[in-house]
Protein backbone atom coordinates (compact mmCIF):
# COMPACT_ATOMS: atom_id res chain seq x y z
CA UNK A 1 0.00 0.00 0.00
CA UNK A 2 2.78 2.43 0.91
CA UNK A 3 4.51 1.72 -2.43
CA UNK A 4 1.30 2.59 -4.32
CA UNK A 5 1.04 5.94 -2.53
CA UNK A 6 4.61 6.91 -3.43
CA UNK A 7 3.96 5.91 -7.04
CA UNK A 8 0.85 8.10 -7.06
CA UNK A 9 2.95 10.96 -5.69
CA UNK A 10 5.61 10.42 -8.34
CA UNK A 11 2.98 10.41 -11.06
CA UNK A 12 1.38 13.57 -9.68
CA UNK A 13 4.78 15.21 -9.40
CA UNK A 14 5.65 14.29 -13.00
CA UNK A 15 2.30 15.56 -14.31
CA UNK A 16 2.74 18.82 -12.44
CA UNK A 17 6.29 19.18 -13.75
CA UNK A 18 5.09 18.65 -17.32
CA UNK A 19 2.19 21.10 -16.89
CA UNK A 20 4.45 23.72 -15.31
CA UNK A 21 6.99 23.28 -18.10
CA UNK A 22 4.31 23.79 -20.74
CA UNK A 23 3.08 26.88 -18.86
CA UNK A 24 6.57 28.36 -18.77
CA UNK A 25 7.07 27.67 -22.47
CA UNK A 26 3.74 29.32 -23.30
CA UNK A 27 5.01 32.50 -21.67
CA UNK A 28 8.11 32.37 -23.86
CA UNK A 29 6.68 31.54 -27.29
CA UNK A 30 3.51 30.83 -29.23
CA UNK A 31 1.65 27.68 -28.29
CA UNK A 32 1.70 26.27 -31.83
CA UNK A 33 5.50 26.61 -31.91
CA UNK A 34 5.96 24.50 -28.77
CA UNK A 35 6.93 20.88 -29.42
CA UNK A 36 6.81 17.81 -27.22
CA UNK A 37 10.62 17.92 -27.32
CA UNK A 38 10.54 21.47 -25.89
CA UNK A 39 8.29 20.30 -23.05
CA UNK A 40 10.34 17.24 -22.11
CA UNK A 41 13.58 19.22 -22.33
CA UNK A 42 12.18 21.90 -20.01
CA UNK A 43 10.83 19.24 -17.62
CA UNK A 44 13.97 17.12 -17.93
CA UNK A 45 12.02 13.91 -18.52
CA UNK A 46 12.09 11.34 -21.29
CA UNK A 47 9.70 11.14 -24.23
CA UNK A 48 8.32 7.81 -22.98
CA UNK A 49 7.53 9.46 -19.63
CA UNK A 50 5.55 12.17 -21.40
CA UNK A 51 3.59 9.65 -23.48
CA UNK A 52 2.94 7.47 -20.45
CA UNK A 53 0.76 10.30 -19.14
CA UNK A 54 -0.42 12.32 -22.16
CA UNK A 55 -0.98 11.58 -25.83
CA UNK A 56 -0.39 15.19 -26.92
CA UNK A 57 0.48 18.65 -25.66
CA UNK A 58 -3.23 19.50 -26.00
CA UNK A 59 -4.14 16.71 -23.58
CA UNK A 60 -1.44 17.97 -21.21
CA UNK A 61 -2.89 21.47 -21.27
CA UNK A 62 -6.53 20.39 -20.99
CA UNK A 63 -5.92 17.80 -18.28
CA UNK A 64 -3.76 19.86 -15.96
CA UNK A 65 -3.99 17.92 -12.71
CA UNK A 66 -4.37 20.99 -10.47
CA UNK A 67 -7.25 22.40 -12.48
CA UNK A 68 -9.05 19.07 -12.77
CA UNK A 69 -8.98 18.37 -9.06
CA UNK A 70 -10.45 21.75 -8.12
CA UNK A 71 -13.21 21.86 -10.73
CA UNK A 72 -14.27 18.32 -11.50
CA UNK A 73 -13.92 16.74 -8.08
CA UNK A 74 -15.50 19.63 -6.19
CA UNK A 75 -18.86 18.73 -4.64
CA UNK A 76 -19.82 21.63 -2.38
CA UNK A 77 -23.18 23.30 -2.94
CA UNK A 78 -22.92 26.42 -0.80
CA UNK A 79 -23.80 29.85 -2.26
CA UNK A 80 -20.19 30.39 -3.48
CA UNK A 81 -20.26 27.04 -5.30
CA UNK A 82 -23.71 26.66 -6.87
CA UNK A 83 -24.43 23.20 -8.24
CA UNK A 84 -20.95 22.13 -7.12
CA UNK A 85 -19.22 24.52 -9.54
CA UNK A 86 -16.19 26.12 -7.93
CA UNK A 87 -16.65 29.61 -9.41
CA UNK A 88 -14.02 31.31 -7.19
CA UNK A 89 -11.42 28.82 -8.37
CA UNK A 90 -12.42 29.21 -12.02
CA UNK A 91 -12.14 33.01 -11.95
CA UNK A 92 -9.02 33.14 -9.78
CA UNK A 93 -7.23 30.35 -11.68
CA UNK A 94 -7.76 31.95 -15.07
CA UNK A 95 -6.82 35.38 -13.72
CA UNK A 96 -3.62 33.92 -12.27
CA UNK A 97 -2.76 32.42 -15.65
CA UNK A 98 -3.92 35.41 -17.67
CA UNK A 99 -0.71 35.50 -19.69
CA UNK A 100 -1.45 31.98 -20.94
CA UNK A 101 -5.13 32.77 -21.58
CA UNK A 102 -4.03 35.73 -23.70
CA UNK A 103 -1.54 33.63 -25.66
CA UNK A 104 -4.09 30.94 -26.55
CA UNK A 105 -7.04 33.26 -27.16
CA UNK A 106 -8.37 32.83 -30.68
CA UNK A 107 -6.37 29.65 -31.30
CA UNK A 108 -7.59 26.10 -31.71
CA UNK A 109 -6.39 25.16 -28.22
CA UNK A 110 -8.07 28.27 -26.80
CA UNK A 111 -11.39 27.11 -28.22
CA UNK A 112 -10.75 23.59 -26.94
CA UNK A 113 -10.01 24.94 -23.48
CA UNK A 114 -13.18 27.04 -23.41
CA UNK A 115 -15.18 24.02 -24.57
CA UNK A 116 -13.52 21.90 -21.88
CA UNK A 117 -14.45 24.36 -19.10
CA UNK A 118 -18.01 24.62 -20.40
CA UNK A 119 -18.30 20.83 -20.55
CA UNK A 120 -17.30 20.54 -16.90
CA UNK A 121 -19.98 23.05 -15.92
CA UNK A 122 -22.66 21.43 -18.09
CA UNK A 123 -22.04 18.07 -16.42
CA UNK A 124 -22.32 19.70 -12.98
CA UNK A 125 -25.52 21.58 -13.87
CA UNK A 126 -27.26 18.58 -15.43
CA UNK A 127 -26.14 16.31 -12.57
CA UNK A 128 -27.51 18.79 -10.04
CA UNK A 129 -30.92 19.07 -11.71
CA UNK A 130 -31.25 15.35 -12.37
CA UNK A 131 -31.64 14.97 -8.61
CA UNK A 132 -34.60 17.37 -8.59
CA UNK A 133 -38.05 17.15 -10.16
CA UNK A 134 -38.13 18.96 -13.49
CA UNK A 135 -41.02 21.32 -14.17
CA UNK A 136 -43.82 20.23 -16.51
CA UNK A 137 -42.75 20.57 -20.12
CA UNK A 138 -39.06 20.51 -19.23
CA UNK A 139 -37.25 17.33 -20.22
CA UNK A 140 -33.61 16.36 -19.88
CA UNK A 141 -32.80 17.40 -23.45
CA UNK A 142 -34.10 20.93 -22.87
CA UNK A 143 -32.23 21.04 -19.56
CA UNK A 144 -29.08 20.02 -21.43
CA UNK A 145 -29.55 22.89 -23.94
CA UNK A 146 -30.10 25.42 -21.16
CA UNK A 147 -27.07 24.15 -19.28
CA UNK A 148 -24.98 24.43 -22.48
CA UNK A 149 -26.10 28.04 -22.98
CA UNK A 150 -25.43 29.10 -19.39
CA UNK A 151 -22.06 27.35 -19.20
CA UNK A 152 -20.91 28.84 -22.51
CA UNK A 153 -22.00 32.28 -21.31
CA UNK A 154 -20.05 31.97 -18.07
CA UNK A 155 -16.92 30.72 -19.84
CA UNK A 156 -17.12 33.54 -22.37
CA UNK A 157 -17.61 36.04 -19.54
CA UNK A 158 -14.54 34.73 -17.67
CA UNK A 159 -12.37 34.78 -20.78
CA UNK A 160 -13.45 38.33 -21.73
CA UNK A 161 -12.81 39.51 -18.18
CA UNK A 162 -9.31 38.02 -18.18
CA UNK A 163 -8.52 39.34 -21.67
CA UNK A 164 -9.47 42.84 -20.50
CA UNK A 165 -7.08 42.56 -17.52
CA UNK A 166 -9.76 41.82 -14.90
CA UNK A 167 -11.22 45.37 -14.68
CA UNK A 168 -14.01 44.31 -12.30
CA UNK A 169 -13.45 42.76 -8.87
CA UNK A 170 -13.50 38.98 -8.88
CA UNK A 171 -16.22 38.96 -6.21
CA UNK A 172 -18.56 40.92 -8.50
CA UNK A 173 -17.82 38.60 -11.41
CA UNK A 174 -18.61 35.55 -9.29
CA UNK A 175 -21.97 37.09 -8.34
CA UNK A 176 -22.74 37.61 -12.04
CA UNK A 177 -21.91 33.99 -12.80
CA UNK A 178 -24.06 32.83 -9.88
CA UNK A 179 -26.97 34.83 -11.28
CA UNK A 180 -26.56 33.14 -14.65
CA UNK A 181 -26.59 29.73 -12.98
CA UNK A 182 -29.80 30.59 -11.15
CA UNK A 183 -31.43 31.09 -14.54
CA UNK A 184 -30.97 27.51 -15.76
CA UNK A 185 -34.52 26.76 -14.64
CA UNK A 186 -37.22 29.30 -13.79
CA UNK A 187 -37.23 30.26 -10.05
CA UNK A 188 -40.68 28.83 -9.35
CA UNK A 189 -39.39 25.34 -10.15
CA UNK A 190 -36.52 25.30 -7.68
CA UNK A 191 -36.72 23.82 -4.24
Amino acid sequence: MKEDLSEDRRIQKTKKLLADSLGQLMREKEYDAITIQDIIDKANVGRSTFYAHYESKEKLLLNNINFQRELIHFNSDDPQHPMGINLPYLFNHLAEYSSIVKVIHGTSIGYQMAEHFAGIMVAKIVGYYKRKPLPPGMDLQLLQYRAEAVAAGIVRMVFCWVLEDTPIAVSKMIVQAQELLKGVLPPFNRE
